[in-house]
Parts: C-alpha cells; structure tokens; sequence
C-alpha cells in the first residue's frame, strides 16, 4: 500500500494485514505503516517537564498521551490517516506496546524514529488551553479541584434551593460515575462560588470564605440565570474541539437546579455524567439526530433493515415517533422503551443515559464501529472507553479500579466571589535601557491602568533587577481619570543591570510578599525577556522553587516574553496555570515600531480577560487600525450600537507627539468637524470623547508620521446595560507556552461571538495573523459544522486552519500577533428553537435531542451592522522546511446518497474540500471514489477497492458537489467512500462511508395461465429485452419510409420531367390551345408524342402552313370543317395515328365529336403539330352516329391532299386487333381524293356537336 493511505498506530514500526478487493483476495499483504501520535514523559521531575532523571542518565522514559491540555492528539480519526484504522484485535496490543525511549538534547526532548523518505504527514492537534482553565485532577479515583460557579443574575430567592439541590445532584452524579467508569472515578471535593451579593442566610450559619483562584469564568460547572435559547435549562457542554479535547465548561438554568426537575430529562446525575464525558474527556454523542445530513437517526444494518443509530451492548426495543414515519427518511426519532423490554442493555451513557439499567460507556467489545454518530466520525471509530484510556486519568493503568464498592460522598465548601486582582511585575535591567523598551513597558501599563481596567479592579506594580522593588500595592481602580493616572508612577528609566545579575527568585519572593494574605486568588502579569541570542535563562532549582512557591501561594503566572523568550522559564507559567504571551522587539527604521506599545497593553488586557471573574465589566473594542506614515490623512469608522454608548472613549497612539496634527470626527447624519484631542500621562497617547449617540461614526487625522513610522487608531465602549452586547474572544490550538508545530499538526484559530449565552450566528469573522515585518496572513472563520475543525453549526464558535503561512529552513519559528475581526450585516442572536427547547443529553420522554451537527431551526433577531476588534494575543508558529507540500486536502465528512430505483444510478453529494486543509480558495486536484461489499476493508484497506472511473470535477472549496453514477449490482448492500488528492499526491483521510442498496428493477410480468388449468407452471423464459424489440421495430420503419420516398421520387422526377431540348423530337409534349363551350377560353392541353415509336417523319419547313386549326373550330363549327389551303398539312395522326389520353389526362380524338373544323397546333421547335398514341383497343362503333365504311371502319377524310403525306390516308382508326402497315394505304381506304374531299359531317351523318348528349366528348379540358 501506498504511504498515502497507511494508517497510523500508536505502537510503532510495520504490521501487516491482508487486503481484500471487491473481486479476489491479493495474494500479497500489505504492511500498515504504524507512527507515534505524541508523547509524554511521566514519572518524576527534571529540567524536561515530567521526565525521570537517573543519574547521571539522559534518557527519560515517555508515553503516548492525548491530554488536552499537554500533547497532541490527532484531529478526528487519531487512530488512523487517510481513512485506515488498526483492527479491534490489535487495539490491545497497540495500547501495551505505547512506551517509547525519548532522549535530551541540549533541554529539547526529541524521539527518536527511523527516517520514512515520503512519509505522509499525520495530522495532529496541540490541545491548548483555549478559553479552559480547570485545575481538575484525579488522585487516587478522586476529583479533587471542581468548581461550580453561580452567575450574579441568578434569583437570591432561590439560593437555598440551589444549594442544597447542588449538594444532592453532584453527590448522586459522583454514585453514577464511580460505577460507568469501573469503579475508577468520582467526585472528591467541590467548591461552590456564589456572588458576593448573596447574604449570609443563603449558605448557612457560617460565613462564607472569599474565593481565592476560584471564579465563575473558571468553573467547570456555571449555574445561569437565564436559560439557553437552545438547550433551555437542561444541562449542556460548551464543547468546541476536537476528540479528545476538554469542552470550556457545563451549563445549566438556575430553574433546572432549583426544581429537581426528572421528569423529562431523567435523573439529574445521569445527565451531568453524559456532559461530564463530554467535557473532560473529549467525547461525543453516540446517537443519531432526525434531519441531520451527517448523523442520521437510522442507517442500513443490511441490505434489507434499517437500525437506529446509537450503541448499546444488547439490541434496543423501543418506538418509532412520528407514527408511520419510514426510517430511510431520516425524519424518524426512535424512543426506546423503559419497561422491561430493554431489562438486559446496559450501554452506552452516551446513547441511552435515559434508561435506568444503563450503567457503562460503550468499549472496544460492545462498540458499533459502522453507526454514523458524531462520536465515531470525530475520533476515528474509538469506542468512548478507547478514547477515554488516552486521557492522563486512565493512561497506562492509572487510578485503576478501587476495591470499595461504592465511593465516599463529595466534600463541599461554598465560597464568596472576590475582586479580580492582578500584579505586574516588571523587569528593569540593561536589556530594558536599550531603545525605547522601558518607555514603551511602562507607558503600555499606563494605557492598560487608565483605559482597560475596569473600575474595582485591585492592581499592584513593582519592577526588579538584582533586588525587587514595590511600586504599588494592590489598590482598587477608581472611576476617576486623575485617580488611574496616579497608579501607574514608575521610574523613568530601568536599571542598569545585566542579565547574567538578574535574580527570579527575588522578584517572584518580593512580589509574593507585596501581595501578603490576598496573594491567593492573583493573576501575576510578569514582564521579562532577554536579549536576542542570549544565553542567559534560570537554572532548574530556580523554576522549582517559582513553581513551588506560586502553587503554594495560589498564584496564577502569566508570562509576557519581551524583548525575546527567556528559556526554561515557560514551564513555571504553564505549571501555575497561567500561560505565555511573546512580544516582538518590531523595528520600524531607528525606532521601534508603535505596534509594540500597542502589543504590550493588549497583553496586559488579554490576561485580564482570560481570568476575569466578570466579564461583562470590560470594554469593548470598536476599532483597531494601523495607518503608516505615508502622507496621506489616516479616514476610518466605527459604528456605535444600541447596546453600546457609555464612556467611549477614540484613542490615538504616536511615537511622537508630532505624528498627528488635527482629528476630525463625522457623527451620525453630521459633517466632518474638528475636535479636540486629551493629552494622557502616557506620552504616546491622545484620546477624543465620543457623545452617546448610536449609529456610524467617521473619522479623519493628519497622519504627520515619517515613512519608517505609523500611527494607531482605536476605539472604545462600555455596554449601556446589564442585558450585556455581543462580545467576542479568540484562542488558538497552541500550547500553553503559545507555540504550535505546523510540520506535526495545522494551526487552529477558534472564535466565540455570544450575547450572554446566546449564539450570534452568519456573523463575518476574520482572524489575522500579522508577521514582525508587518506581512498579514487573514483568513475567514466559519461556522459550517462539517466536523473538522467547527463540530457544530449555530453554537456561536467560528474555526479554521490556517495554512499558507510560508516555510523555514532548520526548522525555526515565527512569532504572529492574532487579531480578529467580527462584523457583517446578516448576524443573528439565537432566541429560541422552532420546536421546544432540546438537551444535548437523550431526552426520556421521547422527544428529540439535540445536537448533531446543527442547532437545528431556531428563532433569532438581526444584529444590525456588527462590528468587533478583539485582541488575540501572540502564537509562536514553527514552520515546515522549504519545498515540500505536507499538508493534505481536507476531509469530506458529509458524503450522502440518494438511489433512483428506476433510473438504477446514485447520486452522491457532499461539500467540496479545499487543499492544505480546506485552504480559502482552492481545490483539490483530484478525486478518488471507492467502494466494497466489506465495510471493514474500504475502511482498512481503501487503497485496494474496487474505484469508480468517472467523477465530477473538483470545485472550489465550500462548494455544494454532487455526481451521479449508473449501478448494475442490485440489491447487494454497498459502501461508497471518497477522498481529494492534491497535486502533491497528498491525500486526505477517507470520508465519512456511506451504505447502499440499488433495488433490482421489476422483471417484465409473464401472462396469466388459461384459467381451468391444472396444469404445473412451465418454466418461461428469460424476459425479452423490449429495447431490442423497439430497435427492431425503428429500423424495419425506416426501410419501408426509405422506399416510398424513393418511389415518390422516381415519378416524380422521371415520369413526369420534359424532354431536354436536344433531345430532338422523341419523347416531347406538344401544347394545344383549347377553348371549352362553357368558357370558350383557350386552354393549354398537352399531348405526349412518340415520334419514333410512331414512325413520324419530322416534316420540312415548307409542308408546314401558316394556317392553323383552331380547337374551337372543330367543338363550335356546326357544319364541316375548314379545307386547308393546297400543301397545307391537316391534322396529322402519322400512319398509325390512334389518339389516347395522355398523362394529363387529356381525352382520346376519338372521344371528340368532329365539326368539319381544323385542329391546329403550335408543335415546338418547329415540329409538326399532331396527336399520336400507341395502338389500344378501341371500343365497338358499329351503332356510333359517325358511321363506318364498307370495310367497317370510320374514316376521316381531308381535302387537297392527304394527312401525312401527299397522295396518303392521313390517318384511320382500326378495329381492335386489326394489323397496321407502314408505308402505304390499307385495304379499304377511300378511293380517291376528291372524294375524300367531299366528304362532311352530314354525309357521315354525325351529329351535331351541339347536342347535349355529346357535351361530354367536346370538353377536352374536363379531367
């Protein structure tokens, strides 16, 4: 197999595994390329966090680990890459042989591995704290560290009623838990935070004692009074990362507490340890939701039953609601029953908490590996209790189970929520006095006093070098601006100490003594660095004994690295649980740049709000712009909204009061005007007072700055009431020391954008990612719930990779300063939910739950215009070596199906990756669509199925797909899957798999046995194929057209076309004027001729008279004819001359009743005039009134000369068979020509030709 689809083990080295195709079983094995997915060293301590030091050894033994808040797990499938995953039998296996041997290198811990040329990237995800701050921990089974926190909005009249029900609620949770982990896990000690304002008869008779790092934005647990617009007061994990990572926190309504409520959500234990799974250990739910595109309340278990989703250890009996609902609908809800039907299903808590006999997670034996819920599609098809054995509480057999068969009770303790108190801690030394440091530290933290804090905030200040020195005790911050400024007094200028002279344990032993008995419960803002390329760093004894003494203390640190990192000393920020934030020395020309100012206060800001036990007090950032000095005036605006309005206050940061000449400001519906600018005790800061008026604001200033400067513009409010405004943050997948290795996993950026509680959703939501050189990398976050990384759509949490961030050589890093961005016309605040509001736990009344993938369908309100800043601080990126393409496309994880039974094809949809992990703007290079009969090898061996040849093209990423492909296995149960590969031949983890079964169609119906009949039913034959028929059919039918066109063709065109003038005289049409008795007009009627048939001799020029017989002489003349002149020709019949209708159906000459006139014609070309047909049978005339001869025969006679030729018969009609000669008379013609001559019309005895009996004979043109 190919590397790009091997699957990665946390074991190590190659095992081997057969592959089978749809067709035949390979006849080779392939090898499974198996890597670590991370590592941490447990044991003792040492230099290296948690490695075990032996001597004089340099090797430290170290563990696979997916905590989340101290290693990497891999993003969705950890156990496996490009879509392969070990087998259950070999999970064991896998999960004793996770032991590897790390070795130190100059304090870098490194793991040794062999050297895989091509080797496909894994992709993992650094845990990083977030927005999470649980001090949590399980000792010896117990948890010991929870907190619960009360919000100030809860009702005082039920304070009693909440605590009290807290007590009963985590005690029968703590019960529940002990037995679904085996015994291994329960709740040792609570802390309950209430509000300060609370009275003392609400927690009993002994006075509450002040909290000390406790606070309601640290709880593990809040209690709200207010419930979700979604979940309502049930209880719900604020869950935004990926397998394996903790949630932020649980949540639920004070009413929920209060009442006791169990009637629709079952026993309140039950569902806190369903969220408790959740939030600690990174797990989903194990249950389908009707509606949803990727988790589905039913899916095929064969060819012939759908199943609902969900995993239990025994089959579920249980309802189908609506009524007559069909399951491969995806509408159906299931509902199982709570009588004794489902007496022996004991699992799984995250699918069936609802039922009381369900006591245990879901584990490697009793897990349904191909249900499509959400916990098996984000952690790779890992059973909770798989998942569960990773988390440092259960890792390599710790906490195993305990021997007492039910665990003692918690023990509470109710504390009062205290003042926020922070401590700075400077650093004056040499590496300070250089450029503009000192200034910039200690005007930033002026800024931070005078403008940020918010009021009764207690703040202290002190700065060190070779002794420590106090510069303010923990004091309160007043409302007044004089009262701030008097705060922050610092010396001018650090001292002058080098670094190999600065002592960290004095600085942290004065601070700590600065701070005395409220030392407990303070966040320590510590401000140090060294110079670039320094060598200078604590020893190890230093950082125990800081990590010590600030956890004795419980002190918080936050560390703000300034000018460059100091090494080793990160460890004690994040043992503390604190975390880093770097500030980069930025040069612009001679100067340093005024961004680090700027820098240096929001870091001051963010550890404020990362630790704030209120922050609704805080300030919200409007707008947030840098303009370089380029001569042009700095215009922007800002948009004040109804929430907003209090002390807002427009700040100008320079590097020198010369910078910036007038400000102008346009209000709402107003001009352009000037006004007047403050100055501030910082000296590098104007600010403007902005009047409460809502709506969009302008602004315009003279941007005075040189070119190698700039100047920076920000914005300011306070929320008008206690309803709160949209407030955003933003947090990365770093660690707590803030870096993140892009060569082992992508960054993350993840935004919350929430009023109160309640989600803000389709808001536009930005993160960039500036570089020191001012090189910014922006990129939209979104809100799609595909799984990777957003898990859920409409909750208010907006994420993405960020890739294209460039490479380095050696492998170095780069320090990017975060900034996000919100705003949009189209955001909502959630209100509610169409339906009732839904618990993220199974509901046991049989409605439905909620989440999958979505929210569902809720009601909102538009925010109009919103518009954010939010500072997010510094994250420490390495970068991947210079001309290879490591990172793959990104997942499908909505691959769908629709069969059209009549058409037998499949139509697949899902939403188009991008590459480099959905990357903005890209696509993939190429599709790659596989399917099988065994669900278990296109999962394990998707390299070796059966593909499919065509597919649709790729389309940009976000993009809705589809394609549609013909089937001719009918009624066999199919599995589809698909991945993108990029140009690099990256491909992507193996999509979401998707099962199905195309019906047969109808065999063609035989006929009915004659009825009567006894007879056995004969076998038939195989049904004809009616399509051949039809072909048959359509070519017979156009044979038969093809030869009636070609009959109509040939008479119309052959038989029909007049001779070609040089065909001389045979075969042409002469035209004879006629006149009908009724008209008496002349009428064209054409006479066919067949000279040489005939024997006509063409006659000469000369025999051809001028005079002509008219048709109207012989119809009208009443008696006789007109004698032609001597040597004029008459009516030439030839020898042979017998008239016959022509093809124009001209009547014969016999037919016509002679007159005594001439019939003349105009014969073309010259031609003799005459009527001439072949010989036919004519009818008997013996009674005819024309009368016969002696020899029976009618004869016409002409005078002068006879017709034809001089001295011959002009022409004669004979009796029927009667031979005819050529050349010379026949017996009986007349005698002579003058009595031919005499003869007339009366001599014959003809009638005349206006009789009404002989109308039929003289109308030549009725045909």
């Amino acid at each position: 197999m190919s590397g790009d689809g091997d699957p990665a083990s946390p074991a190590g080295g190659l095992t081997t595994a057969t592959c089978r195709s749809v067709a035949e079983l390979s006849p080779e094995p392939a090898a499974l390329r198996r890597t670590a997915l991370g590592a941490e060293c447990v044991g003792g301590r040492s230099d290296v966090d948690g490695c075990r030091m032996s001597g004089a050894s340099t090797e430290c033994t170290c563990v696979r680990q997916t905590d989340t808040r101290r290693t990497p797990v891999p993003p969705a499938e950890t156990a496996r890459h490009a879509g392969n995953r070990s087998s259950p039998a070999t999970s064991s296996v896998d999960r004793d042989a996770r032991v590897r041997r790390f070795r130190r290198d100059g304090g870098v811990v490194t793991m040794g591995r062999p050297a895989a040329a091509g080797a496909a990237l894994l992709l993992l995800t650094v845990l990083g704290t977030g927005v999470t701050g649980s001090r949590v921990r399980l000792v010896h089974n117990g948890y010991t560290g929870l907190v619960v926190g009360v919000d100030e909005d809860v009702d005082i009249l039920q304070c009693q009623d909440i605590i009290r029900n807290l007590k009963t609620l985590l005690t029968g949770a703590s019960d529940y838990l002990y037995t679904a982990t085996q015994r291994r896990a329960y709740f040792g000690d609570v802390t309950v935070v209430v509000p300060s304002s609370w009275p003392r008869s609400c927690t009993g008779s002994a006075a509450p004692e002040p909290a000390t790092t406790e606070s309601l934005v640290s709880a593990d647990l809040r209690v709200s009074g207010l419930r979700h617009p979604v979940h309502g007061a049930a209880p719900w994990t604020h869950q935004s990362g990926l397998c394996g990572r903790p949630g932020h926190f649980i949540q639920f309504a004070a009413d929920y507490v209060a009442s006791g409520e169990t009637h629709r959500f079952g026993d309140q234990g039950r569902v806190l340890v369903h969220e408790w799974a959740k939030y600690r250990w990174g797990v989903f739910e194990e249950t389908g939701y009707a509606g949803d595109r990727l988790y589905p309340s039913f899916h095929r278990a064969s060819a012939e039953r759908w199943t609902p989703t969900g995993c239990s250890n025994r089959p579920v009996s249980g309802v189908v609601t609506p009524s007559g609902c069909r399951e491969a609908s995806n509408d159906c809800t299931f509902a199982p029953f709570r009588n004794g039907s489902n007496v022996n299903v004991t699992s799984s808590i995250m699918s069936l908490q609802a039922l009381d006999q369900v006591r245990h997670f879901c584990n490697a034996t009793t897990h349904d590996r191909t249900a499509p819920t959400k916990h098996n599609l984000l952690c790779g098809e890992r059973s909770v209790w798989e998942v569960m054995e990773t988390h440092e509480d259960f890792l390599l057999r710790n906490n195993p189970p305990n021997a007492s068969l039910a665990p003692p009770p918690p023990a509470f303790r109710v504390v009062k929520a205290s003042a926020d108190r922070l401590f700075l801690l400077l650093e004056s030394s040499a590496t300070m006095r250089h450029q503009e440091r000192w200034d910039f530290v200690s005007n930033s933290l002026r800024k931070f006093v005078n403008w940020d804090v918010p009021t009764g905030v207690q703040v202290g200040i002190g700065h060190f070098g070779v002794i420590y020195r106090t510069d303010r005790n923990l004091t309160a911050v007043p409302d007044s601006r004089v009262g701030r400024g008097e705060l922050a007094n610092l010396p001018p200028i650090a001292d002058d100490v080098t670094e190999d002279k600065k002592s960290w344990r004095a600085a942290v032993d004065g601070a700590l003594a600065a701070l005395g008995d409220r030392a407990a419960g303070t966040t320590l803002v510590w401000v140090t660095g060294n110079q670039p390329n320094s060598r200078s760093q604590p020893t190890y004894g230093d950082v125990q004994y800081i990590i010590g003494t600030l956890k004795e203390r419980k002190v918080r640190l936050v560390l703000v690295f300034y000018p460059s990192a100091t090494p080793g000393l990160a460890r004690a920020a994040t043992e503390t649980g604190g975390e880093v934030i770097t500030v980069d020395d930025v040069r612009q020309g001679d100067q340093t740049s005024i961004s680090v100012f700027q820098a240096l206060a929001d870091a001051y800001l963010l550890a404020l709000e990362r630790y704030s036990s209120d922050r609704s007090r805080l300030r919200v950032r409007l707008e947030e712009r840098q303009f370089v000095g380029d001569g042009r005036q700095a215009r922007g605006s800002f948009l004040v909204d109804s929430t907003l309005g209090v002390n807002t206050t427009m700040t100008v940061l320079y590097h020198d009061r010369s910078d910036i000449g007038y400000v102008k400001l346009k209000r709402p519906g107003g001009e352009m005007e000037p006004v007047y600018t403050y100055p501030d005790s910082t000296n590098h800061l104007q600010y403007v007072k902005i009047d409460t008026v809502h709506g969009q604001w302008e602004y315009e200033i003279d941007n005075l700055a040189p070119s190698h400067s700039s100047v920076f513009v920000q914005v300011t409010s306070s929320p008008a009431s206690t309803a709160g405004t949209v407030r955003a943050q933003v947090w990365t997948n770093a660690d707590r020391a803030g870096q993140v290795n892009t060569t082992t996993q992508p960054l993350a950026v993840y935004a919350s954008v929430m009023q109160a509680s309640a989600p803000v959703m389709d808001a536009e939501v930005w993160a960039t990612l500036t570089r020191p050189n001012g090189e910014e990398t922006r990129v939209q976050l979104l809100d799609n719930g595909l799984a990777e990384p957003d898990v859920l759509r409409g909750d208010g949490v907006y994420s993405r990779y960020v890739t294209g961030l460039g490479s380095a050589p050696d492998g170095s890093e780069v320090l990017l300063t975060l900034r996000l961005t919100v705003g949009g016309a189209g955001g909502r605040v959630v209100t509610g939910r169409r339906l009732q509001p839904a618990p993220r736990a199974v509901p046991v009344d049989g409605s439905p739950p909620c989440c999958g993938s979505s929210v569902g369908e809720v009601t909102s309100v538009p925010v109009s215009d919103l518009r954010r800043e939010v500072a997010g601080g510094t994250v420490r990126v390495v970068l991947p070596p210079p001309g290879r393409d490591l990172l793959p496309p990104s997942r499908v994880t909505d691959l769908r199906s629709l069969v059209d039974p009549t058409k037998q094809t499949i139509t697949f949809n899902w939403t188009a990756p991008g590459d480099d992990l959905d990357r903005p703007n890209t696509k993939v290079e190429r599709y790659e669509v596989r399917y099988s009969e065994s669900r278990d090898q296109l999962r394990d061996h998707y390299s070796d199925c059966m593909g499919v040849p065509t597919w649709s093209e790729p389309e940009p990423a976000g993009a809705a797909s589809s394609a549609t492909v013909g089937v001719r296995t009918f009624d066999t149960l199919l599995f589809f899957g698909i991945r993108g590969v990029d140009a690099a031949g990256n491909a992507a983890p193996v999509s979401n798999l998707v099962a199905v079964v195309v019906p047969a169609p109808p065999p063609t119906p035989s006929p009915p046995p004659p009825t009567g009949t006894t007879s056995p039913v004969q076998p038939t034959a195989p049904p004809f194929d009616n399509r051949l028929l039809l072909i048959v059919l359509l070519c017979v039918a156009g044979v038969i057209v093809l030869c009636v066109l070609l009959v109509m063709y040939y008479f119309l065109l052959y038989k029909r076309r007049k001779p070609a003038p040089d065909e001389g005289l045979q075969g042409y049409v002469n035209t004879v004027a006629m006149t009908t008795e009724l008209s008496r007009e002349s009428t064209p009627v054409k006479v066919p001729f067949d000279h040489e048939r005939e024997g006509f001799s063409t006659p000469t020029a000369q025999e051809i008279s001028s005079q002509r017989w008219a048709a109207p002489d012989i119809l009208q003349s009443p008696r006789g004819a007109p004698v032609p002149a001597a040597g004029g020709p008459g009516l030439g019949l030839g020898r042979a001359g017998r008239a016959r209708y022509n093809s124009y159906q001209t009547p014969y000459v016999e037919d016509m009743a002679y007159d005594g006139r001439s019939l003349g014609s105009t014969p073309p070309g010259g031609s003799v005039a005459s009527l001439a047909s072949a010989g036919r049978p004519r009818p008997d005339m013996t009674d005819s009134p024309w009368g016969r001869g002696a020899d029976g025969r009618a004869r016409l006679a002409t005078s002068g000369e006879s017709w034809g030729r001089p001295g011959e018969l002009a022409g004669r009609l004979d009796s029927p068979g009667e031979p005819w000669t050529r050349g010379g008379a026949s017996p009986g013609s007349l005698g002579s020509q003058s009595s031919r001559a005499d003869m007339s019309c009366g001599d014959l005895g003809l009638p005349s030709p206006a009789r009404p009996g002989d109308r039929r004979r003289r109308n030549v043109t009725q045909v």
